[in-house]
């Protein structure tokens, strides 16, 4: 049954939806996590703007994958460990 009215959406809703971001788009960005411990994976936003899906072990842009935690990643890339977090 389709619905006759339509509603608006409430201010606060609108502006959380076109806030800008401050994240640096022109980098990689820890989007989120998820899935079971024993197996988690984790959404990237590469500096193209394309969204990748990641597990532990996989290369992105000549980093490898070592660790992937609740809101967290972490990146081996010449020699040197680092960790993204979620914005």
């Amino acid at each position: 049954m389709a619905q006759s009215e339509t509603t608006s959406t409430p201010q606060f809703v609108f502006d959380k939806a076109t806030e800008q971001s401050k994240s640096n788009l022109r980098k990689l960005i820890l989007l989120g996590t998820f899935g079971p411990a024993n197996n988690p994976k984790a959404l990237l936003r590469l500096s193209s703007g394309r969204v990748a899906r990641v597990a532990i072990g996989d290369k992105i842009g000549g980093a490898k994958v070592l660790a992937i935690d609740e809101g967290k990643l972490a990146l081996a890339q010449n020699g040197k460990t680092n960790w993204l977090a979620v914005p």
